[in-house]
């Protein structure tokens, strides 16, 4: 059986320090099934209990939160897989370049995901394809959203 923690350990803090390719699972507002985003706009807080996700504020994710707010995270770190469990909530609607909001994940259950002897060798790798200048304008009003 996986070994389960309330909270992300120090190395699984570092690894979820934003530009990560980060999987949100949600539950659709309208069906109750499972609907699964990509995310990388993120930072994981020094206590690990918590996680800042950026986002649209008219996502997907941020309505199916609203209506139902249990979340998993499922990311690569640290040669596996994990799974953070946890309640996640859903801040105002901040006007900077582009309109965001903050998505806080409170950690419940984080485990180690991998399937039985497996470990990862290589992480998933994305770059940007749009405006560069874009790209460095919105990483840094969104790092700045997510440290406060």
């Amino acid at each position: 059986m996986a070994k389960t923690a309330d909270r992300l350990n120090e190395r699984l803090v570092a690894s979820l320090q934003g530009e990560k390719i980060v999987q949100l699972i949600t539950m659709d507002k309208d069906t109750n099934l499972p609907n699964l985003s990509a995310v990388s706009w993120l930072l994981a807080d020094p206590s690990g209990k918590t996680v800042n996700i950026a986002m649209g504020p008219k996502a997907a994710s941020v309505e199916n939160i609203r209506h139902n707010p249990h979340v998993v995270l499922g990311f690569f770190a640290d040669g596996s897989y994990y799974a953070l469990s946890g309640t996640a909530s859903v801040s105002d609607t901040f006007e900077r370049t582009m309109k965001l909001c903050v998505v806080t994940v409170e950690a419940e259950a984080v485990e180690d995901a991998i399937f039985y002897g497996g470990q990862v060798t290589v992480e998933p790798a994305y770059i940007k394809t749009y405006n560069p200048e874009l790209a460095k304008k919105l990483d840094e009003e969104v790092y700045e959203l997510l440290r406060q």
